[in-house]
Formats: C-alpha cells, sequence, structure tokens
C-alpha cells in the first residue's frame, strides 16, 4: 500500500512540476525630443513594440508617460506709459494611445511661464506687475516635468488584443498652448522659446506558457509509472 501511495506521488509530483506557470513583465519604451513646436502625431509619436504571444498569455498593459516642457520668456512694455498686468501660458498635454485612432486623453497642463509666485493656484493665474514705458520683465526659464499613468482597463474602446502582435504601434503626444495677458492694453509683447519632449514606459504582464519538463522531472515521472506499472503486474500475478 505504501508503495502505491509513493509511486502515485511521484507521478503526481512530476506532473506538478512541468505544468508550473509563473506571471512575468516586460517593458518597451520610447523617448522623444526636444522639439520647438507644438506636439502632434505628425511630429512626436512614439513606437512601441507589441506584445509577442510567443512568451506566454497577456494578462495586463500599464502605460506611464512623461512629458517635459522647457520655456524662456520674457515680456516687454511696448506702450508710452507703463501698464500694470499679469501673464500666463501654459501647455495642456494630451495623448493618442493608437496614433491616429482619434481616442485622446486628456493627461496634464504644465506652466510655461507666469507673472504670479510658485503657489498652486497663482503660478496658472498669474498675479498683477508693472512695468515702466519701454520696459522689459524677464521671467526666466522654466522646466516642468509630469507624469501620466494609465491601464488596459481605463481606455475607452481598447482590448488586449490590440497589443498583440510581432509590429509596432504609436503615441501620439500632443500639445496646446496658451498664453493670455490681462490688462496691459494690448502693448505688452511676449518673447518666449519652449521645448517639448515626449517619453512613454509600456510593461506588459503575463502569464508565462507551462515550461517543457526538466529531466529531473522526467526522471520522477517516468520512476512514479514504472512503480505503478511493477505494483499493477504483482497484483495480477
Amino acid at each position: 500500500m505504501k508503495k502505491n501511495i509513493l509511486a502515485s506521488a511521484l507521478v503526481v509530483g512530476g506532473l506538478a512540476l512541468s505544468s508550473l506557470a509563473s506571471a512575468a513583465t516586460v517593458t518597451t519604451s520610447f523617448s522623444l525630443g526636444p522639439t520647438t513646436t507644438e506636439l502632434n502625431n505628425g511630429n512626436s509619436t512614439g513606437i512601441f513594440n507589441q506584445f509577442n504571444s510567443s512568451l506566454g498569455t497577456l494578462t495586463g498593459v500599464t502605460i506611464d508617460l512623461t512629458g517635459l516642457s522647457v520655456s524662456t520668456t520674457s515680456l516687454h512694455n511696448n506702450a508710452s506709459g507703463s501698464q500694470t498686468f499679469k501673464y500666463t501660458s501654459t501647455l495642456d498635454w494630451s495623448f493618442d494611445i493608437f496614433a491616429g485612432s482619434g481616442n485622446i486623453y486628456d493627461a496634464f497642463t504644465t506652466v510655461l511661464a507666469t507673472t504670479g509666485n510658485n503657489t498652486a493656484y497663482l503660478k496658472t493665474v498669474g498675479t498683477n506687475v508693472t512695468l515702466a514705458a519701454g520696459g522689459n520683465l524677464n521671467l526666466g526659464t522654466r522646466t516642468e516635468t509630469y507624469d501620466y499613468s494609465t491601464n488596459d482597463t481605463l481606455l475607452t474602446g481598447v482590448t488586449l488584443s490590440d497589443f498583440i502582435g510581432t509590429g509596432t504601434l504609436g503615441i501620439g503626444c500632443n500639445t496646446a498652448t496658451t498664453s493670455s495677458f490681462t490688462g496691459g492694453g494690448g502693448n505688452i509683447l511676449a518673447n518666449q522659446t519652449t521645448t517639448g519632449s515626449c517619453s512613454g514606459l509600456i510593461t506588459y504582464t503575463y502569464t508565462e506558457g507551462s515550461p517543457v519538463p526538466e529531466p529531473a522531472s522526467l526522471i520522477i515521472m517516468g520512476i512514479g509509472f514504472f512503480g505503478m506499472a511493477a505494483l499493477r503486474k504483482r497484483r495480477y500475478s
């Protein structure tokens, strides 16, 4: 009886060793820029590799995108007298997960320049400053980085199968600049130079396929089957 149990255990153990599957991840990435223009699908599309199903079964996709803006701004009062005003310039970022698909995901807003300070509210609306006739105001260089993360379950109309294949897919990085003066009589001129950079990391989570049994597993299975066969032969002889 003990021999029979042992033989069965060896067979089960061998089968278990040969059928184990484990979770794993693989990544693909892109980096674009810096570009001195508004970003769009035509000039800023990041290319990433699809998931190769030979690795296993895809179970999830996580997309981490980063937008970087660097902007240098100076203001000039072109009026005949001093002017009081406030100025704000921002960059709205959005991403087309499959470039050209039209599924645009609004992500975040970076601040390019402002007459405000760095508090969360004032830096996006500006505060009043007074500039003498013919005067200049250097707002300096501002560098800001923002991140956007999503996964396949949050993407409208997207399925895991869209990411599977042996080719590539694209993520379109899009920006839209808004600059505004409040006050100044329309006589304040802005001289602004801005670059935008876009990068992304795509992480595939998958279940690895069943590996080929190792030699040790095959030996264990063989011993188990041999033992069971021997017991059966003795039982009927």
